[in-house]
């Protein structure tokens, strides 16, 4: 399919827009933030006092995640692992489930303080909870001039 405009000739199908949309699938998948898929699936809400992010990461030991605030960014990572004793002798038939390293990054816009969370794991959700702070940043603050 191609549209032409203005002596200008696109192909939508093309080597290099199939270049294109293999890379930006390659990015997405290296640094997921929130409103793209992929990851845990997640909820970001605000309470009046707290800042709360509930993920499903069902079948996740909670040893195996990884909470972690640098300025806005707030990172969820971890890994999934079979559980197999050692012993036990295995041939799937259909095995649809992954096993494997996962990793959620959120830009945050409201402050708040990473260094009283609270994360909780029940019943297949991980609940991280932080308390809000007043944002400072548009507070106007003066300043005295002194004389020498």
């Amino acid at each position: 399919m191609a549209v032409k405009r203005r002596g200008v000739t696109a192909s939508f199908m093309g080597e290099e827009f199939k270049k294109l949309i293999k890379a930006i699938e390659v990015e997405a998948k290296s640094s997921l933030v929130l409103g793209e898929t992929g990851g845990p699936l997640l909820d970001l809400y605000e309470t009046a006092d707290a800042l709360v992010i509930e993920a499903d990461i069902p079948g996740i030991d909670p040893d195996d995640v990884e909470i972690s605030v640098l300025n806005d960014l707030l990172t969820i990572e971890g890994i999934k692992r079979e559980r197999i004793e050692e012993d036990e002798k295995i041939n799937y038939l259909c095995m649809e489930r992954s096993f494997e390293t996962f990793r959620r990054i959120i830009k945050v816009s409201v402050p708040f303080n990473p260094k009283k969370a609270k994360a909780q794991y029940s019943r297949g959700v991980l609940k991280v909870t932080f308390p809000k702070v007043k944002d400072k940043r548009g507070e106007v603050v003066r300043v005295k001039v002194e004389k020498d």
